[in-house]
């Protein structure tokens, strides 16, 4: 017995599966679904199910429901409107910041012309016309294209070329073979689906500026000299598309949320797209135009000034991408060169006709190029001078709430400000766990109602941050209640992570004035700037101090601090991504607890949990994307327990 065992053990150790005898052909493996036919399961037509997944790149059951819950007042959502793709060669990198400072630049200088209509690429085929039942095999023949792309003959050259109207960088020829060949091999892949596509017939370049006036082309073109032409590069073969009966529309971004007030106007979301027809925005009387919402198809009046024209291409959907593996080496030529590459082309290359309208006009409207350009909800192509990729809400979000580190006169006593200021608020420190030097204030009295936090604090707000980075959980943007302790521990915290965005200090997460008798004054953004904290200073708080109550009621509190949830978890839908709060023992509670469908506690029963809430206690609650509701979930980081220090010294105890 013990030798079977034995050998039993020793087949296990070296992988060996033991001879199966039992056979049940009851038992058969189900095959997989597609995305299409999850969505028939769940209710939605053959049509709208092909179009949502059409409309959000071929990219999962979950973008495709949400695309379609997102627009279930779209009018136009039964409507049989078939997609045009284009594939791209796009920059990423050095060279495209520098293309896109360029583009930031002429567009502040010399005004709206047509290459501001798209991101830098290089085009490498004509529009192509797909029925949305068909976007697997456009999904598939570009897929099979990653092997090639691989074998980059060496690193791509670019000849700089200008003419008047015109100014641009030309692929050299040995890299316009090479790219033609791969595009010619997704065409034929289409054709075997009976997808009509036709190869790009001109000399591939990119476009730096084109349709301008001509007596701003040696502007341009002084401008375009400090582009750094030897930046670092890398290439992405891209897949996109665009809804083909929106082609012909100007973008507009909404910069400024609007609630309509008659029946025929249309909602504004900040950081949605509006469509517009090029007519609307001629004829107009009154700076209102009709649009229709990118983001949900509805259609109504809107006031222009609320929005901004911006690139067509911010509504466009990627489908895929996939690098070319090769340096890419930019020689520089001689600016004034008027020498012809092998074909000029011609100045208008495949702009809907709204940018050949527009281009001449000399629009006065900003076009901005922020890192946010093409990280919308069912777009992720990186943007301009995107870093870091952002999440979207194929991902549930989720909102995760910290208390502040240990603060000062909790752990001193409130005699700690008597020991270390003396009468000329001359600051000194008499204990290791206080800082070596506090931040300087318009009077030393406002640390009284204001402390900051200890040396274990700050420890303690940074092994928190490593804790939950090393769980995985992601952080788009940090937002802090006013009071110093929590400036100090977010800022702990955002160290660890290295985010772009900067804090955000918001009163609306203030802990309960009733509790704290009254509202301190706290340091200003520009002053917590000035000494070193990450604030945003640009930041209009959702509730400003002004609003906060003296000795607020219990109710009054819950209200106030889950309308400031709400309205900063709406203000971040379009770009999706998780938060985190820093606040106080209370925040914990008020900021969830409304949300989550439970209850206000009374006073009586709010007083009781807050000697229970640790320092850097966290808590997080996420959301259903498609039910808009959410639910309190475990939160991701590790409890810290520390034992207490007594702080009499030793010498007494001695003698």
């Amino acid at each position: 017995m013990y030798l079977l065992c034995g050998m039993g053990r020793s087949k296990m150790a070296s992988g060996v599966l033991p001879t199966r005898h039992r056979r049940d052909e009851s038992i058969k493996r189900q095959k997989s679904k597609s995305d299409r036919d999850i969505l028939l399961q769940m209710g939605f037509s053959k049509q709208r199910a092909e179009k949502a997944i059409a409309a959000t790149g071929d990219s999962g059951v979950q973008l495709a429901s949400d695309w379609l819950l997102s627009h279930v007042n779209d009018p136009h959502l039964d409507q049989n409107n078939a997609r045009e793709y284009i594939l791209y060669l796009c920059p990423q990198g050095a060279l495209q910041k520098e293309v896109t400072e360029f583009a930031e630049k002429s567009l502040s200088t010399c005004g709206w012309n047509g290459s501001h209509a798209y991101f830098p690429h290089i085009t490498l085929c004509p529009f192509f016309t797909v029925e949305d039942a068909k976007v697997h095999e456009v999904t598939r023949a570009v897929l099979k294209m990653e092997t090639k792309l691989r074998q980059a003959p060496g690193k791509m050259k670019l000849d700089f070329f200008s003419q008047i109207n015109f100014i641009g960088l030309f692929v050299q020829e040995d890299f316009y073979r090479y790219l033609s060949d791969i595009t010619n091999q997704v065409g034929e892949e289409l054709k075997k689906s009976g997808i009509k596509f036709e190869p790009h017939k001109k000399q591939l370049h990119m476009t730096l500026a084109y349709q301008y006036m001509a007596e701003q082309h040696e502007k341009l073109l002084g401008m375009a000299k400090d582009i750094h032409l030897d930046a670092e590069v890398r290439w992405d073969f891209r897949l996109y598309s665009r809804d083909i009966s929106k082609a012909q529309c100007e973008v507009r971004k909404v910069l400024k949320a609007y609630t309509p007030q008659l029946g025929d106007e249309l909602e504004l979301i900040e950081g949605d797209f509006v469509y517009v027809e090029p007519s609307e925005i001629q004829e107009s009387k009154d700076g209102w135009y009709s649009g229709i919402s990118w983001l949900t198809g509805n259609s109504g009046y809107f006031p222009g000034t609320y929005t901004q024209r911006t690139a067509d291409t911010r509504t466009w959907t990627l489908h895929r991408s996939l690098p070319m593996e090769a340096k890419v080496e930019i020689p520089r030529r001689d600016m004034n060169s008027q020498l012809p590459p092998p074909f000029i082309p011609t100045p208008i290359e495949h702009p809907p006709s709204s940018v050949v309208q527009g281009a001449t006009s000399n629009h006065s409207n900003g076009f901005d190029l922020e890192d946010d350009t093409y990280d919308n909800l069912w777009h992720d192509s990186k943007g301009y001078t995107q870093v870091k990729k952002k999440p979207t809400l194929s991902e549930p979000r989720k909102l995760y709430i910290v208390r502040h580190g240990e603060r000062v006169d909790f752990a001193m006593g409130k005699e700690w400000f008597d020991m270390c200021y003396d009468d000329d608020g001359n600051y000194k420190r008499n204990n290791l766990n206080l800082l070596r030097e506090l931040p300087t204030r318009k009077t030393h009295l406002e640390y009284i109602k204001d402390p900051p936090l200890t040396v274990v604090g700050h420890y303690q707000a940074k092994l928190t941050g490593e804790n939950l980075l090393e769980s995985g959980s992601t952080m788009f943007c940090i937002y802090c209640s006013p009071s110093l302790r929590c400036v100090q521990t977010a800022t702990e915290i955002l160290k660890v992570y290295n985010l772009q965005w900067k804090l955000r200090i918001e009163p609306g997460l203030y802990e309960w004035t009733g509790y704290q008798a009254g509202v301190p004054r706290w340091m200003s953004p520009t002053e917590l700037l000035n000494h070193g904290y990450p604030v945003d200073t640009t930041y209009a708080p959702q509730y400003p101090r002004d609003k906060l109550q003296e000795d607020e009621p219990v109710e009054v509190l819950y209200a106030r601090s889950t309308e400031t949830t709400k309205q900063i978890l709406k203000n971040h839908e379009l770009e999706g991504g998780n938060l985190l709060f820093v606040g106080h023992a209370g925040t914990l509670e008020l900021c969830t607890r409304l949300l989550v469908g439970k209850g206000a506690r009374n006073i009586n029963d709010y007083k009781k949990i807050l000697p229970k809430v640790p320092y850097c206690c966290v808590c997080a609650i996420e959301e259903d994307p498609a039910r808009k509701k959410w639910a309190m979930i475990e939160p991701p980081s590790l409890p810290l327990t520390h034992g207490r220090n007594y702080s009499q010294r030793i010498i007494p105890l001695l003698q």
